[in-house]
């Protein structure tokens, strides 16, 4: 069994969303002083590193991290390959066709649609991940939703902010499902199942993520 893991390790330095908090780390508690043991605190906004998005977290009546059933992250996911056609070009808009071409199969009730678009081989640990971003059309939250879908996955934000956050809207309004800044995805292949498993915030709009796959 082999575990392939698609998330970013977090630190003081990686980047965050222009106006949210950086992580912070320090110590509570130093094992030279206490006798043999370590204790940290953290400061951190939840969308930090690879991370889930609630409902919550664009619909004020949706569900919370903490109403999300484990068997609903544990999805069967379809990969739309879009690299090398200029779609990871900075403040590029994304449309839907070239998503649907990619798939290896149809969209079904309760998939992930994964998208690659390269991004985030680029610049992820960089402040122009956020900045210069890429962004997804609006027909591509509608088709997520038109398709039965839990989410879309992505290693690019799906929203800028100088064009709106309409995608976020269509997809927690929805009872969907976002996973942002999936990393390590060189060898991926176009069908397997996605693991998204967040730190269970009872309250949360958003969590960070563990997200990987399995090879049996």
């Amino acid at each position: 069994m082999e575990f392939r893991d698609l998330s970013i390790p977090v630190y003081e330095e990686t980047t965050v969303p222009p106006g949210l908090p950086s992580f912070r780390q320090g110590g509570v508690i130093r094992n030279d002083e206490s006798g043999g043991y370590e204790s940290d605190y953290i400061t951190t906004t939840t969308h930090i590193g690879t991370h889930l998005d609630s409902p919550f977290h664009f619909d004020a009546d949706g569900r919370t991290i903490g109403d999300l059933e484990l068997e609903e992250l544990v999805r069967p996911t379809k990969r739309a390959d879009i690299r090398g056609q200029g779609w990871d070009e900075p403040e590029t808009e994304i449309p839907l066709e070239p998503i649907k071409e990619a798939l290896p199969e149809p969209l079904e009730t309760d998939d992930y649609l994964f998208v690659h678009t390269g991004w985030a081989d680029k610049c992820i640990e960089q402040k122009e991940y956020y900045l210069e971003s890429p962004h997804y059309h609006p027909d591509v939250s509608e088709f997520v939703v038109e398709s039965g879908a839990k989410g879309l996955i992505t290693d690019t934000p799906i929203d800028s902010g100088d064009h709106g956050m309409v995608n976020h809207f269509t997809l927690c309004e929805n009872d969907c499902v976002i996973v942002e800044n999936v990393a390590n995805l060189d060898g991926l292949p176009d069908l397997f199942t996605t693991w998204v498993i967040p730190m269970n915030l009872a309250n949360g709009d958003g969590a960070p993520a563990r997200v990987f796959l399995v090879d049996e």
